[in-house]
Formats: C-alpha cells, sequence, structure tokens
C-alpha cells in the first residue's frame, strides 16, 4: 500500500515535470500555428487550425538548412575529439602515477572556474592571429577546449571505478597500455563514454556567444546563429522560429531519451567508493 508521503512525492513531481515541460509543448503548439494566430485573442492552447506552413518555411530556406548542417559538424566533431582525448587522458590520471600529476588535475580543475564570457576576447584575439577566423576549425578548438576539462574528470572518475585487477590480467597475458586500454578498459567504460558524448554534443550543439563572435558568415554559422536571425526589427515569424526551435531540440531530447540510463550511470561514476 503506498503511503501518504510517497503520494506527496508523486504529485510534486508530476507538477515540477508539467512546469518544465510547458515551455516544450507551447514550442510546438506555436509550430503549427499560422504566424496570425499566435497572439490571437482568446488565446487558446492547441492551434486551431493545424498546418505547416511554419516548417516549410523552415525548409525551403536554404540558409538554415546550412546552418543545421554546420551545427552537425562542429558538434560531432567536438564530440569525437573530446571523447578521444578524455578517455586517454582519463586512463591516464586514473591508472598511471607520474611527476605532476596532482598539479594537472589541479590546472584542470581551474579552468573551469573562469566564465566563458570572459574569455571571449582572448580566443578573439588568438583565432584571428592563428587565420582560424569564420571557419569550422575555430568554433571546433574553442567548445573542445570548453568541454574537455570536465570531460576528463568524467572519464577518469569512471575508469576508476573499473578493477584494477583487469589491468594486471592483460600485463599477464603481454598487453601494452595501449592494448590494455582499448581491449581492456574502454568496453566497460561505455557508459562514461556516453555521458561524456552527450555532455560535450550539448555543449557544442546550444552555444550561441562564440559562435557569434568567431564567425561571420553562414557558411560555417551552427544553428543557434539562425534562430537569432529569424527574429526581425519589425516583424517576426514566431511559428517558424518556434519551428526551428523545435527542430533543433529535436536531436538532444531523442538522443538523451535513448541513453539516459548510461548517462546517469557515467555521471554517477566514482561517487560511491
Amino acid at each position: 500500500m503506498t503511503s501518504r508521503p510517497q503520494y506527496t512525492t508523486y504529485a510534486a513531481l508530476i507538477v515540477l515535470g508539467s512546469i518544465a515541460l510547458l515551455p516544450i509543448f507551447w514550442m510546438v503548439s506555436v509550430s503549427f500555428r499560422a504566424n496570425t494566430e499566435v497572439f490571437s485573442m482568446p488565446l487558446s492552447i492547441l492551434p486551431q487550425n493545424w498546418t505547416l506552413e511554419a516548417f516549410g518555411k523552415v525548409f525551403e530556406n536554404a540558409e538554415l538548412m546550412k546552418l543545421f548542417v554546420n551545427s552537425y559538424i562542429i558538434a560531432l566533431s567536438v564530440t569525437f575529439v573530446c571523447l578521444l582525448f578524455a578517455a586517454l587522458a582519463g586512463y591516464g590520471f586514473s591508472r598511471f602515477q607520474f611527476k605532476g600529476k596532482r598539479t594537472a588535475v589541479t590546472y584542470i580543475l581551474i579552468t573551469q572556474m573562469f566564465p566563458m564570457v570572459l574569455l571571449v576576447i582572448p580566443y578573439f584575439l588568438f583565432i584571428t592571429r592563428v587565420g582560424l577566423y569564420n571557419s569550422y576549425f575555430a568554433l571546433i578548438l574553442a567548445y573542445t577546449s570548453f568541454a574537455l576539462p570536465f570531460s576528463i574528470m568524467m572519464m577518469r572518475d569512471f575508469i576508476t571505478t573499473i578493477p584494477y585487477e583487469l589491468d594486471e590480467a592483460a600485463k599477464i597475458d603481454g598487453c601494452g597500455p595501449f592494448r590494455t586500454f582499448f581491449y581492456i578498459i574502454l568496453p566497460p567504460s561505455l557508459p562514461g563514454l556516453i555521458a561524456t558524448g552527450v555532455y560535450t554534443f550539448i555543449l557544442a550543439w546550444n552555444e550561441f556567444l562564440f559562435a557569434i563572435v568567431l564567425t561571420n558568415s553562414i557558411s560555417v554559422r551552427p544553428l543557434t546563429i539562425g534562430i537569432g536571425m529569424l527574429i526581425g526589427e519589425f516583424t517576426t515569424e514566431w511559428n517558424a522560429l518556434m519551428a526551428l526551435s523545435f527542430m533543433a531540440s529535436a536531436p538532444l531530447i531523442v538522443v538523451f531519451l535513448f541513453v539516459q540510463k548510461y548517462f546517469l550511470q557515467g555521471l554517477t561514476a566514482g561517487s560511491v567508493k
């Protein structure tokens, strides 16, 4: 029999969940309306006349489709680079003792103390001087530098939970450090890799400030810039804006629904000894 405190907990979760889902529901609702209906009175929760007009505007706009491609190129590249280096660095910090290890870990943690907005001007000056301004590499380099420190810590904590006896057994069988990492450590590290990958992908997909500072053309700008482009000085296509926002959010929602179990497992790894 369910106790009263549990009923209270479930009721609170339902209320909080509804509040969290309300913006998403409204975004989807507006995306299926005509733009003239967005501010019609009385305000209706569901569209009075369902239409795909907003999605048609988005798909017919070649520039917005290019921004979609750019976002995938940048986000997937950042995710791949971060997973590669974070896994290797996490393995090194977890399994090996070397001079300066504690200093290196401290330095990695300190880098997370600085707000991203504080780094805009230094990054802009560096990117322009090395000739990477308005390129994929500028954003990939910037986003990787933001995501990599925390990714390394995530992978280090997860790999630490893997029994060291596996490494010793691999050494007895003649495996070197790299074979041990790729064949023994990496397979059970899948939840940690998924958690790290989701974190880096979301960071790279959602970033706006550095995207607008380090680029100046549609050819390399990500989707977050495109959403801002739909806000006009005198008129705004709110239904198209919400349709584009829904299309931008959908990949993140779908990915998280499929990997949430591994994501939570990877985030909580190392919290209990």
